[in-house]
């Protein structure tokens, strides 16, 4: 008897033994696997958005930054347009007028053969409409030529050079293709390039070069001039042929006009302003947009286009800014 006792406690204890030595079960280890990865897949979508709406914050931080700071460079400039020219209104014909239209904005010295004598290294060493590279479908960017007299010490031109006093300073802004190769389509910029010159008389203007990049990424450029004119009439139309018409020595209409259709007319109002409008690029890419769309077009000022075709055209944040500003030189009348 005591030894089938002996042997029940025994029996008892290894029970007790073997019951606290026991692990996981399969099916505990694999709740605790599911819910493992469930939680892994959880921190891996939060930190897959984190970088996703990082990505797109560097990319709305690189447009704004590139729009703002680059076109306030910008618009510094050009509101010295026209600044000491021969006359204090804008058009083709004034002696160093501010937006560069024709050669008779560079010089008055006239050929036998009537025309002005003076050698432009380039064809876009005016302001042009149409002429330069755009990303948009079958369109053109504009190319805007300005120029001042700088009567101050310590300038700069768009290029960063030292100007000195009293020279007569060309700035040229327009798009041209960046080294980086990987962008969509073209990697256009917006870009700056700088002449000088003293006297009423250049022998040339040279405005030939790659320039200074202001913006790194711009699609498209609009230029539109801001025109002006003295006309005593409400619709600005002009008068009827019975109506007595008094002009009243201030600029009454105002509109704004392409720089090609500008030069076409054969009595041109002056030019009080210009307006900017460009299609800028973020830099870096934001990651594949799944709802861009391909089709979508892009209103910038009187341009109304769509992207060329791209594979990586979704990788990139776009935005259309546009700036008008007015020439503070160009006010004055014709009389």
């Amino acid at each position: 008897g005591g030894v089938l006792m002996l042997s029940l406690v025994n029996s008892k204890i290894n029970k007790k033994r073997n019951t606290s030595q026991q692990g996981f079960t399969l099916v505990e280890l694999m709740i605790a696997l599911v819910l493992g990865l469930l939680v892994s897949a959880a921190a891996l979508q939060i930190f897959l958005t984190s970088q996703k709406n990082l990505s797109l914050q560097q990319a709305s931080s690189d447009i704004q930054s590139d729009s703002l700071f680059g076109l306030e460079s910008v618009v510094r400039d050009i509101r010295l347009a026209n600044l000491n020219a021969s006359k204090s209104f804008i058009d083709d014909k004034v002696l160093h007028g501010g937006i560069v239209l024709s050669k008779n904005n560079y010089s008055n010295k006239i050929k036998e053969d009537g025309t002005v004598d003076i050698t432009l290294t380039e064809v876009d060493s005016l302001s042009y409409g149409g002429l330069g590279p755009s990303n948009l479908k079958d369109q053109k960017s504009d190319v805007l030529v300005i120029q001042y007299r700088n009567i101050l010490q310590n300038q700069f031109s768009c290029e960063g050079q030292a100007l000195p006093k009293d020279v007569y300073v060309v700035q040229k802004y327009f798009l041209r293709s960046d080294t980086n190769r990987t962008d969509p389509n073209s990697p256009l910029s917006l870009a700056c390039k700088a002449f000088t010159y003293t006297g009423d008389t250049p022998p040339n203007v040279d405005l030939s070069g790659n320039g200074e990049i202001i913006i790194p990424r711009v699609d498209h450029l609009s230029v539109l001039l801001g025109v002006a004119e003295d006309v005593a009439s409400p619709n600005c139309t002009g008068a009827a042929s019975s109506e007595v018409v008094t002009q009243d020595g201030r600029l009454d209409c105002f509109g704004y006009i392409g720089i090609e259709e500008y030069k076409k007319l054969a009595e041109k109002p002056q030019i009080v302003s210009i307006k900017l409008g460009m299609l800028v690029r973020a830099v870096s890419s934001n990651g594949r947009n799944k709802y861009f769309n391909k089709d979508q077009e892009f209103e910038i000022l009187n341009t109304k286009a769509a992207l060329k075709e791209d594979a990586k055209n979704n990788l990139y944040m776009r935005n259309v800014v546009s700036q008008t500003i007015a020439i503070r030189n160009g006010f004055g009348l014709d009389n």
